[in-house]
């Protein structure tokens, strides 16, 4: 289990991370959502000990989050790390390392995800010389690639084309079986809506709901007098003005 509990961070005036407290829990995914700048990356980069919070503290398998118990989770970013002039293999080697992982656990590994996404013969191919859904493919292997517990994922279907798309939701649903957990953000609210066990609806560094999608969706019907059902798309829009899909 994955504990947020009561953090916030502010830079200079601005408060990015308002008293947020949450829990991700094994074989769950929870989805993150909000407009830009409503504190998803902050809160993110604080459960990766990137940034320390103002107050709260994140507590991952019963242990205060450090960088020292960093190696069980995994973290696939939005922008992207890969190194252009390096190969798959000689990219998967240098992220292994940082994860304490000899090259012979290394090749294994990435054999076997490469094998998965059926892209084997790219194992030796300058990262530059693939396709913009072919890095999004690999950084995603950098985040599995140490059989990690947890596993935050920040836009991940970014760049993918629909066959990309569908193969990614079948791994997320092996990962979940496998009892991984499992926070991811998106704009698509689709996305969202198809795969969360959980969701938070963040604005402006605040969480607005929380819960099951069944209870979210419950808790906006009753508040706005509407007894049919309604998207999550329409509810970002309504809560956060304009459309989802927009705010990449």
């Amino acid at each position: 289990m994955l504990e947020v509990i009561n953090i916030s961070k502010s830079f200079g005036n601005i408060k990015a991370v308002q008293s947020v407290s949450f829990s991700a829990n094994e074989g769950k995914i929870l989805g993150l959502i909000g407009k830009n700048g409503a504190g998803k990356s902050t809160i993110f980069r604080i459960i990766l000990d990137i940034l320390k919070p103002d107050s709260g503290k994140v507590v991952v398998a019963g242990e205060k989050s450090s960088l020292s118990i960093n190696n069980c989770i995994g973290f696939l970013p939005e922008e992207g790390s890969l190194m252009g002039e390096l190969t798959v293999y000689e990219q998967m080697c240098f992220y292994g390392s940082l994860r304490n992982m000899s090259e012979e656990q290394v090749l294994q590994e990435l054999l076997k995800w490469l094998e998965k996404f059926d892209i084997t013969e790219y194992l030796n191919r300058k990262i530059k010389e693939l396709s913009k859904g072919n890095r999004q493919r690999l950084q995603f292997i950098v985040s599995v690639l140490h059989n990690p517990k947890v596993l935050i994922l920040d836009e991940p279907f970014s760049g993918l084309d629909p066959l990309g798309v569908e193969l990614f939701k079948e791994i997320l649903l092996e990962l979940k079986a496998m009892g991984k957990v499992i926070i991811f953000s998106s704009h698509r609210m689709e996305h969202i809506e198809k795969f969360s066990d959980d969701i938070i609806i963040l604005d402006n560094g605040q969480i607005l709901m929380q819960g099951t999608l069944k209870e979210v969706k419950d808790e906006y019907r009753k508040v706005n007098n509407i007894s049919c059902d309604t998207s999550l798309n329409d509810m970002f829009i309504e809560l956060l003005g304009g459309n989802a899909n927009d705010n990449q």
